[in-house]
């Protein structure tokens, strides 16, 4: 009798063990617009909500992650990546069989990605590497010599699958935000700033950082520099990486959406853009050929580039209630 009490015992002992952790891994409907994540340094991984300058949500929907968090897969088939400071190998969720751990012959820190294309950083005293995962090995795209991962230890990646980093010469101290592709790097921009920050994603091809003085800042591209845009409340909780799904569509992977009613001209420039008179300002997005919004000034319905390099931009012009996209030569 005692016996088959304590298998009882166990039985339902296990039972709840499960039941508890399904209650703790319920994912949410996502919206690859709109949707970013967190985890905490207890693996617990928040969804939010970005949208017109606000954010809001944050349910917990996933337990038993590492510090670090980036996202794989699309709205349909997510997928979370994740690994610990303390412990060698990476870890994934899978929907159908919870965490999945993948050895590695090294402690990796930070990540960050965007479908399969997925970024790690080893980090230490003198050593400052930026890894690229091609789901077997890591691979070694850049070593620092006399610099730092700097500003916040974290990774945030494109829809073209290029790592964005922020460095310096000391770990305190911003000076350059770089872009890698698997290959090796690509660009790099100047950027101070003294926020201390836990995390970046990209969103809608804007990349974003988060900060412990409880806000979220846009990077904000011009010309061969790069700044930090108004800040949007957020509370910081202790969080340790951010991560985000995004449209598997790049703006600058789409070659043509022709609108024979909407005229911009002259076209290529050497400075000015007429826009036409019935376009609101609210309703234009400009991106350059990195696919990275950049902010450009308006007078009445001029558009001025004058001030951005020579180079392909796409404008995004929201009218009858869908974008629309147009290419714009700067000479």
């Amino acid at each position: 009798m005692k016996a088959i009490k304590y298998l009882t015992f166990v039985v339902l002992t296990l039972w709840l063990v499960n039941f508890t952790q399904a209650q703790n891994n319920q994912l949410l409907p996502i919206n690859c617009n709109t949707n970013f994540w967190t985890i905490n340094a207890d693996g617990y991984i928040q969804q939010w909500s970005l949208s017109n300058g606000s954010i809001n949500g944050g349910d917990t929907i996933l337990s038993g992650g590492g510090t670090s968090l980036s996202y794989c897969g699309n709205s349909n088939a997510p997928t979370f990546f994740s690994n610990s400071y303390m412990q060698i190998g990476i870890i994934y969720y899978d929907p159908g069989s919870a965490w999945i751990n993948i050895p590695t012959y090294s402690v990796v820190n930070n990540n960050g990605g965007h479908l399969n294309d997925q970024y790690y950083m080893v980090e230490g005293a003198v050593i400052q590497i930026v890894k690229y995962w091609d789901g077997v090995n890591l691979l070694t795209v850049d070593s620092f010599n006399g610099e730092f991962f700097a500003g916040t230890q974290d990774i945030g990646v494109d829809t073209l699958g290029q790592a964005w980093v922020f460095t310096g010469s000391t770990p305190s101290t911003v000076d350059s935000l770089k872009v890698y592709n698997k290959n090796g790097r690509i660009n790099a921009y100047s950027i101070q700033f003294s926020q201390t920050a836990y995390g970046s994603f990209f969103l809608k091809d804007t990349l974003y950082l988060g900060t412990i003085q409880d806000s979220i800042f846009p990077v904000i591209i011009s010309g061969s520099t790069a700044h930090l845009g108004d800040p949007i409340p957020f509370p910081s909780n202790s969080f340790t990486d951010m991560a985000s799904c995004q449209e598997t569509e790049s703006t600058i992977s789409i070659s043509e959406y022709p609108n024979t009613r909407i005229k911009l001209f002259p076209n290529p420039t050497r400075g000015h853009l007429v826009l036409p008179l019935d376009i609101e300002k609210s309703g234009i997005s400009v991106y350059n050929s990195q696919g990275q919004l950049i902010k450009l000034k308006f007078n009445g319905q001029i558009l001025d580039p004058s001030e951005q390099p020579s180079g392909m931009y796409f404008i995004m012009i929201e009218s009858e209630g869908s974008p629309k996209y147009y290419k714009v030569m700067k000479l």
